[in-house]
């Protein structure tokens, strides 16, 4: 991407999106109306440059948008709750699967730094990118932790982030989270994220050092890296098949039943298979394919249908 590109990208986002987020809160719980969804489109042309179509979807993308501008169904609300999502997961595969977790609340003046072991996750349940990784505690600023976390509770990741589109997020009650530090090789551990279609597993996307160099790869469901760019530096290999790989699609394709499309994230500790996240939305639809015939090949899996509240 060049700079004048870049720089237009960026302003669109400073000046532009904050306008999409004003219209979003009006329409509170309801879905959107034709002043909301025009504004989308234009956001939704501005990163992928073709005009979409919302109501007859058939790109991947249209899709995400699709869901998250008219699909109100509380279930995906309980599921996008990373604290409510954990009961649904023990009773479908396990308690086994769940990263341990070592506290959960929402006042964070209760916080228990002592108790705690010298390595955690602290992360909130109602949004994305709300997370510390902790290290050595001994080294962790505990006043600024707090303030942090205040402001995180403070943030409805629907109202506040994107175009105020991520419906699913809306209406969290948000908690502070502590999680066991999933550690592979002194760094925390790849994300696998399975693309779930109707029940079945069709593309794996692996993110790399997601908190060094952030990069990633797309395969097939039988391991062979695709040609595809979505956002990020492509990781260049080797491409290991994963210890228990078969198992992980089964345990992939069994949380995602039910469901048109779900992303099911999980890690895989030297075959430790733990469960990470399920995602409705990936990227909010703002992640361009490339090339753009994959945006479609992706869009002809999801068996898409407006759903009613």
């Amino acid at each position: 991407m060049n700079i004048t590109k870049k720089i237009t990208n960026k302003l669109y986002r400073i000046f532009y999106w904050p306008i999409c987020r004003f219209y979003a809160r009006q329409l509170e719980d309801n879905p959107a109306n034709k002043s909301y969804k025009f504004l989308c489109s234009l956001a939704f042309y501005q990163v992928h440059h073709y005009w979409p179509d919302f109501i007859n979807p058939k790109t991947f993308s249209e899709k995400v948008f699709s869901r998250m501008l008219f699909d109100r169904r509380p279930i995906l609300t309980l599921l996008t709750d990373k604290l409510q999502v954990r009961k649904v997961v023990k009773d479908k595969i396990g308690e086994e699967h769940l990263v341990p977790l070592l506290w959960s609340g929402s006042d964070p003046e209760k916080f228990p730094f002592a108790a705690l072991p010298d390595k955690f996750v602290i992360k909130t349940n109602h949004g994305c990118g709300f997370t510390i990784l902790v290290n050595n505690k001994q080294y962790l600023d505990i006043k600024a932790t707090k303030k942090k976390l205040r402001a995180w509770l403070n943030s409805n990741f629907s109202r506040n982030s994107y175009l105020g589109h991520a419906w699913a997020y809306k209406n969290i009650l948000p908690r502070i989270i502590v999680e066991q530090f999933l550690d592979e090789d002194g760094k925390p551990p790849r994300d696998y994220k399975f693309y779930c279609f109707s029940g079945r597993v069709e593309y794996l996307l692996i993110t790399y050092d997601r908190f060094g160099y952030h990069r990633e790869k797309h395969f097939t469901k039988e391991f062979v890296p695709l040609d595809l760019w979505n956002g990020l530096d492509q990781f260049p290999g080797p491409f290991n098949l994963p210890i228990n790989y078969g198992k992980m699609i089964k345990i992939a394709e069994k949380l995602s039943v039910g469901f048109d499309f779900v992303r099911v994230d999980l890690y895989n500790i030297k075959g430790k298979i733990y469960f990470g996240e399920l995602t409705f939305y990936p990227a909010g639809g703002l992640a361009p394919f490339v090339p753009r015939e994959w945006d479609y090949i992706f869009g002809e899996k999801w068996k898409y249908k407006i759903k009613e509240t």
